[in-house]
Order: structure tokens, then C-alpha cells, then sequence
């Protein structure tokens, strides 16, 4: 275990030091929303037909950076004051990074190393009034997830967990997003070396209530092989 710990620990900073971490880099490494000039890789998972309202979870995979689009529909009252700040979006994607990181127009090797260590988090959401397929550039892998109603629920408390930022329960906007209609918004949640945006979509998807692992996981590799 020792030396697994290790192991992940110096891939890990391997990939901030060459700036390709999870949540810290601009496009195509990060959240590569690009309305238009999709479509994106599709696979459908099994069941599909029985998704929640017709419509399913999706999971994205940008090489590095994981990340959900949920409809409408599925982002309950908690996540209403998103909707209003959206009103013609249809989907949502939702990603999770370092703050400083994430956030910077041109990141640096020397913020890539700083993210290995316990530091703020922002979410990045962006609205889309296309299907998760055409808000993607080309290359981004979707995958379709079946999810109970139970479980779209438990996500939705993740979400807004997600988005909560030490006593301050409403939303706390931080920053235009690097898209159209994309804002970055305050979390609470700690980013670091063991703790990337991979672990924190295998998390999501848990809380869901599908049978997904977030233990041991930092890239989009461990996400996706699970799915």
C-alpha cells in the first residue's frame, strides 16, 4: 500500500508539473464545452431507455478532466437559482478544480504544484441548450448513465454540497466562465493531490447510487474504466 501511495503520489505530481492535472488546465484539457462543433464520442450504456424521465446522467471524459451533465429535469429545487441564471439552457455541465488553477487564463507549472497541497475549490457550470453530444468538442468521450430517481436526488444534495462554501449555503458566483454562459462558483470542498476532480465526479456518481469507487481514484483513466 506503501508503495501504491507512492506511486500515485509522484504520477500525480508528474501530471502538475507538466500543467495536465484535472481541473487545471484551459481547453481541450478541461471542460472543452464547445456548442457546434461536437459531436463528441457517444457510447449508450445498457438501459438506457429506462432513465430517469428520458433522460439519463451523462459522465464526460476529456483526457484528463471528468466531469456530469444533468437536463433540466433532473436538477431539483436546491439547484433552482442555476436554472434562473439559465432560463433557455436545456443541460448543464458541471466540473469541479482547483481554484486558482482552473480559473487562471494561463496557468503556470508553479500553480500545478501548489494544487498538489490542500487548496480552494471552485465549480465551473456551464448551461447548454443543445444534446451533451453537440456541446463538446470533438475527441470527448460521453457515456449515458440509467439513475433512479432516489439517486438523482442524493446527486443533487452532492451538487449543492459541492457548491456550499463554509457557512454560506447560497450560491457565491466567482468569475465569468472561459465559455459563453459558464460562471464559476465557490465550493468548499478541498482540491488536492488525492483529491482531483476524477475523485470528486467518482464521488457524484456514488452518491447517485451507482456502483462507482472514488477510493484510490485522481485520473479520468480510473473514472471511465468503472463506468
Amino acid at each position: 500500500m506503501k508503495r501504491h501511495g507512492i506511486r500515485v503520489f509522484r504520477a500525480a505530481t508528474a501530471a502538475a508539473v507538466l500543467g495536465i492535472a484535472c481541473g487545471v488546465l484551459p481547453v481541450p484539457g478541461c471542460t472543452t464545452l464547445n456548442p457546434g462543433s461536437g459531436p463528441a464520442v457517444y457510447r449508450r450504456s445498457a438501459g438506457l431507455a429506462r432513465a430517469i424521465s428520458g433522460e439519463p446522467l451523462w459522465v464526460f471524459d476529456a483526457g484528463w478532466h471528468t466531469g456530469l451533465v444533468l437536463s433540466r429535469a433532473e436538477m431539483g429545487p436546491s439547484l433552482a437559482a442555476l436554472l434562473r441564471r439559465s432560463p433557455r439552457a436545456r443541460y448543464f455541465v458541471w466540473g469541479w478544480g482547483n481554484r486558482r488553477y482552473y480559473m487562471a487564463a494561463r496557468p503556470t507549472s508553479a500553480m500545478g504544484l501548489a494544487a498538489l497541497f490542500p487548496s480552494r475549490s471552485v465549480v465551473l457550470v456551464q448551461a447548454c441548450r443543445h444534446k451533451p453530444p453537440l456541446c463538446f468538442s470533438q475527441g470527448v468521450r460521453l457515456r449515458a448513465m440509467t439513475v433512479s430517481r432516489g439517486g438523482i436526488v442524493r446527486l443533487d444534495d452532492y451538487l449543492v454540497h459541492s457548491l456550499q462554501n463554509g457557512a454560506h449555503a447560497d450560491l457565491q458566483p466567482v468569475a465569468p466562465g472561459p465559455y459563453p454562459h459558464s460562471e464559476f462558483f465557490a465550493s468548499g470542498l478541498s482540491y488536492d493531490a488525492f483529491h482531483t476532480c476524477n475523485t470528486w465526479t467518482a464521488e457524484a456518481l456514488r452518491a447517485a447510487g451507482l456502483p462507482v469507487s472514488s477510493g484510490g481514484v485522481v485520473f479520468a483513466g480510473q473514472v471511465w474504466r468503472q463506468l
